[in-house]
């Protein structure tokens, strides 16, 4: 059963003011992008607690947001 999350500029603001971690700004957000995270997390061997992989995952969906729009010209 799916969760009831956070509203996304709710956990933003949250998260750009320190009151959340990089870790519980991902795994708030959705069950899917949860799992993606803890896909992402094993495939590159890193620890789903720490800060850094969270910042990781980020900069990955960051990365792969801007490659579609950078597709879609």
């Amino acid at each position: 059963m799916e969760k009831n999350y956070p509203d996304y500029d709710d956990l933003r603001e949250q998260y750009e003011e320190g009151n959340i971690s990089a870790v519980d700004f991902v795994t708030q957000q959705s069950d899917e992008l949860t799992e993606d995270y803890e896909r992402y997390c094993r495939e590159k061997s890193l620890d789903l607690h720490s800060e850094a992989s969270a910042q990781a995952f980020m900069a990955y969906r960051d990365e792969l947001f801007e490659e579609s729009l950078s597709n879609q010209c």
